[in-house]
């Protein structure tokens, strides 16, 4: 499960400006996801969001020593190489539990962002065992503006992606228990179609509306305002005339590269049952399309467990629906 909770910082401290919270839980125990994030080399597997490659981590071992890392890749909609440097002061270090340090990009400018009256925020890190699996509590703050942190909140997440399948290849022989409640979901496809095509079928209604669900579904309503902070709204309807409404909204909005968008099924009384933050990467391949789709759930009401039980096999189903829409043109009933 994951949550992500944004809001100013306190009047009351001298600082004013916003924060921002993120929760994950990764399917790995806590010493192997301290190492993860400690160790320079298993670090660069992970850091920075789909599309970029860290290129160079420096993480010192003890409180009061210098960190940076750097990373390189495309800048959404200039297929312009970004080469980009952060780094900050290491505050505070208690193995396996709790890292806490200083961030700042080296460059603002860089990364699409104006001057900022806090020169640099800080980022808090704390891990907590659950079972087998591990707890990550994320705080960054402060930052001076709303669009600041939803950026930030897109790269960290975008990472945090990248983290969960670094764990699972770091465990090759971990069996996951076919019993429990899945939180996260991590997918590649290719399609043998055009880049622009294959965006257009996730944001254009009325393609959306011929793919979206499992096999055997129609939506009714579909209604989508394909840009950053748009609105989402999809009225699934099973074969028995069932109707499964869903509200959501894009957040980070690329064209044909990559988007981020909530989405929150609702109950018989218009109530979230859960709510999932939804990543999709396009990405274009010789012959074709692949897209990387990452979902984590965010927060979950009692009674979402069996909707969250489906979750792999429903996105798979619509996946399928999707494919057949971009290389043939129509969606079998």
């Amino acid at each position: 499960m994951s949550t992500a909770t944004i809001s100013p910082i306190a009047s009351s401290t001298p600082t004013t400006g916003y924060e921002l919270n993120i929760t994950r839980v990764f399917d790995a125990p806590r010493e192997l996801v301290w190492k993860a994030w400690t160790d320079p080399e298993m670090a660069k597997h992970w850091m920075g969001p789909r599309g970029f490659e860290a290129t160079e981590v420096s993480l010192p071992s003890e409180p009061g020593g210098k960190w940076h890392m750097s990373m390189q890749g495309l800048i959404p909609g200039c297929e312009q190489m970004a080469y980009l440097r952060q780094g900050g002061v290491t505050r505070e270090i208690k193995p396996p539990e709790l890292l806490v340090y200083t961030f700042a990009w080296e460059d603002r400018s860089s990364v699409g962002l104006s001057e900022s009256p806090f020169q640099e925020n800080i980022i808090t890190v704390r891990f907590e065992e659950r079972g087998k699996k591990t707890v990550m509590h994320f705080h960054q703050a402060p930052f001076a503006t709303e669009s600041e942190r939803d950026g930030h909140n897109g790269g960290w997440n975008s990472s945090f992606d990248r983290f969960a399948e670094f764990m699972n290849t770091s465990q090759p022989g971990r069996i996951p228990d076919p019993n429990e409640v899945p939180s996260e979901l991590h997918l590649k496809r290719f399609f043998a179609a055009p880049r622009e095509l294959v965006f257009a079928a996730w944001t254009k209604a009325e393609m959306l509306a011929q793919w979206w669900g499992p096999k055997g579904f129609t939506n009714p309503v579909c209604e989508v305002d394909a840009r950053a902070g748009g609105a989402i709204l999809i009225h699934m309807q099973a074969p028995d005339g069932t109707v499964y409404p869903m509200t959501g909204r894009f957040v980070e909005f690329y064209p044909p590269y990559r988007f981020h968008f909530t989405a929150s099924p609702l109950d018989k009384d218009g109530n979230a049952m859960f709510e999932n933050w939804n990543s999709v990467f396009f990405a274009e391949v010789e012959g074709g399309t692949e897209i990387t789709l990452d979902v984590h759930v965010r927060s979950s009401k009692p009674g979402a467990e069996q909707h969250l039980k489906g979750m792999t096999a429903g996105w798979n189903s619509s996946l399928d629906r999707l494919g057949e829409l971009v290389t043939t043109g129509a969606v079998a009933g």
